[in-house]
């Protein structure tokens, strides 16, 4: 059974036992999973080679002090607008407190770099390069912060050159960015989840590598994590938060959904999106329980598409406005 290919073989008693178990080899992966996509019975594993090119790391740069305040992950979620999803941490003051919710953390002089991988990961998974450089500049469109730790931006501008540091940013000049002639990526977001389900979590961890200390750079090398889905969290599970509207108003962070995941993140992966086998994205990466490290909770897609519909409404009106005022100046 083992030569011939045969799936299956039948014992003494007649009953059908699987060849693989019996002879102690591996089913043929490719042939498994085109014989089962058309039943619907199996799904087709796209590679995180395959995904990194719509992968960004996103970056807030203080123009005061020429350098990056903070760095995360996010990934770009359509190309027509140009939109990208990340942690809303990221780029806003979420410590409880009279300035939570802050934009940029109160700073006055800023902007946001959106790096992303060039001519994506194309080649062999084992050679192609997958280190990001910063392109664009962007803003941001939607968020919702006092429930939902992620926002929406809008790439607004591309740089002259690709940079590899926040020192090479404040020589760039900008031209707006016409998305029909850009090669962007994305990624396809879902609902659909269940427990004991693998994911992975891709972005640009910033927690040191090797002889390189956490902080001392800003890593532009992408990497992942493989974990699984544990627990779906909503906060009418959370019987001390009995006031919501107390929480929406004031200074803390009041999630109404989250999905609880297993998997070893790293400073920096936070709003990095958490994708399913076939690559479509159930979540993006918020934060890490403090008890448990390996512990990581999610903002849903169900949360994000919110946040995505938001942003394309005011894009959209952004847009309506732009051309009223040129109608004018006509």
């Amino acid at each position: 059974a083992a030569t011939s290919g045969s799936s299956t073989i039948r014992c003494m008693r007649g009953h059908r036992v699987d060849a693989n178990m019996v002879c102690g080899t591996c089913r043929p992966v490719l042939s498994e999973l085109h014989a089962g996509a058309g039943a619907g019975h199996s799904i087709t594993k796209k590679s995180v080679c395959d995904l990194l090119p719509s992968v960004v790391v996103v970056a807030l740069w203080d123009a005061d002090t020429q350098c990056f305040r903070n760095v995360g992950s996010g990934f770009v979620v359509d190309r027509k607008y140009g939109l990208v999803v990340t942690a809303g941490h990221i780029l806003f003051n979420m410590v409880p407190g009279h300035d939570f919710g802050a934009p940029y953390f109160g700073l006055k002089n800023t902007k946001i770099a959106v790096g992303i991988i060039p001519g994506g990961c194309a080649g062999d998974e084992n050679t192609a390069d997958k280190t990001a450089f910063f392109r664009y500049f962007a803003e941001i469109v939607a968020s919702d912060i006092h429930r939902v730790d992620a926002c929406v931006l809008k790439i607004t501008t591309r740089m002259e050159n690709d940079v590899a540091s926040d020192a090479q940013i404040a020589t760039q000049s900008e031209t707006l960015v016409d998305f029909q002639k850009e090669e962007l990526a994305a990624l396809k977001i879902t609902r659909r989840y269940e427990l004991e389900e693998t994911v992975r979590v891709l972005g640009f961890n910033q927690g040191g590598e090797g002889l390189l200390e956490q902080g001392k750079h800003v890593n532009r090398s992408a990497d992942f994590a493989k974990g699984y889905i544990c627990k779906r969290f909503t906060a009418s599970d959370d019987h001390s938060n009995s006031s919501d509207e107390s929480s929406t108003n004031g200074g803390e962070f009041s999630p109404r959904e989250e999905i609880v995941i297993m998997c070893p993140t790293i400073i920096g992966h936070s709003g990095g999106a958490v994708v399913s086998d076939e690559g479509k994205v159930i979540g993006i990466l918020s934060r890490v329980d403090p008890a448990e490290n390996h512990r990581c909770y999610l903002v849903p897609a169900s949360e994000i598409k919110i946040l995505i519909s938001s942003a394309k409404r005011t894009v959209n009106a952004m847009s309506r406005s732009v051309d009223a005022v040129d109608a004018v100046a006509r």
